[in-house]
């Protein structure tokens, strides 16, 4: 594959997936990539991204990669930063080994770190992707089982929140799909 087709087909993936956090509704998102078979190509790409778009507060970064898959991480990081300083929330990062007031690229790598050493998704990440504390929580009490709704993510506490957050950011990717099919380029659907 070209790099420009790679690049082409990133574009894709990223407005089919990571509407939300383009637009600025979403502090993050996780993309599973297929391994590519150089981890130099994605890493190129992600710093011409970081080059990019990182004035607009968008950026890019490789969490995890292994023999069948690479995990991206696009995120705005004062979004996150912001999130991660409330009280409740940072008390529950501690307890899986994050720094109270650490700053955010050494949660990160942290975060990175957990992901290498379990070869699955920690709990904690989707702290990292903007669920609210409560559904974090009810997740792990609950196993992943008896959620109130599902959506973007399994809903424990207020599931009506959820469910407008749920049909925003759905017309928010019905819209950037759209756009982006008839011409609209990534950069100009990245808002500042």
């Amino acid at each position: 594959m070209t790099k420009r087709r790679m690049c082409m087909n990133i574009d894709a993936i990223l407005v089919n997936h990571c509407s939300p956090t383009l637009a600025g509704l979403k502090m993050g998102s996780l993309l599973c990539l297929p391994r590519l078979e150089s981890r130099t190509d994605y890493e190129k790409l992600i710093d011409k991204y970081n080059h990019m778009y990182n004035q607009k507060g968008l950026h890019f970064r490789i969490l995890y990669a292994c023999p069948k898959r690479t995990l991206l991480y696009v995120y705005r990081p004062a979004m996150v930063a912001s999130y991660i300083q409330d009280q409740a929330v940072m008390a529950f990062l501690t307890q899986y080994g994050y720094a109270a007031g650490d700053v955010l690229e050494h949660m990160l790598d942290h975060l990175a770190d957990r992901f290498r050493e379990g070869g699955c998704f920690p709990h904690e990440s989707g702290i990292f992707l903007g669920y609210p504390l409560e559904d974090v929580c009810g997740f792990i009490t609950h196993k992943g089982n008896h959620a109130k709704i599902c959506g973007d993510w399994k809903v424990y506490g207020d599931a009506d929140e959820a469910s407008r957050i749920f049909r925003m950011f759905s017309c928010c990717r019905e819209d950037y799909i759209n756009r982006f099919a008839v011409g609209t380029t990534l950069e100009s659907l990245i808002v500042a």
